[in-house]
C-alpha cells in the first residue's frame, strides 16, 4: 500500500515541498530567565553552509525522545522558508532537519 493509495489526490497536491537536510548547524539562542516554557530557549539565528539565517517567527518547541536521548524539536521561519531544527540534549548538538519554501 502506498501513500498515494491512502491519501486523496487533492491532499497530495496541496502538500508543500519539504527538503530533507539532516546536517549539523551553528545556532544562536536567547535564553529567558522566566516565562512560558515554550519561550525559555528560542533559536534566533542559524549558520548553514556559510549562510546566516535570521528567524523572524517562532513556530513551536516540542521535546521528544529518540531512544534514551532527549531531543528538542523547533519549527522556525525567516519569512521566506520554514526550518525544522533539533537540539540533542545529550550530545549538545544542533541539526537542520528540513526546510520548506513559504509560498
Amino acid at each position: 500500500m502506498t501513500l498515494q493509495s491512502v491519501v486523496p489526490q487533492t491532499y497530495t497536491q496541496l502538500m508543500p515541498d519539504i527538503e530533507s537536510v539532516g546536517e549539523r548547524i551553528e545556532v544562536m539562542c536567547v535564553f529567558a530567565d522566566s516565562g512560558d516554557m515554550q519561550q525559555i530557549c528560542v533559536p534566533r539565528k542559524i549558520k548553514h553552509k556559510g549562510r546566516t539565517i535570521e528567524f523572524t517567527e517562532f513556530g513551536f518547541r516540542h521535546p521528544t525522545s529518540q531512544g534514551n536521548r532527549m531531543i528538542h524539536v523547533f519549527d522556525m521561519t525567516d519569512g521566506l522558508a520554514d526550518y525544522r531544527i533539533e537540539f540533542d540534549a545529550e550530545s549538545l548538538t544542533w541539526t537542520l532537519v528540513s526546510t520548506m519554501i513559504v509560498e
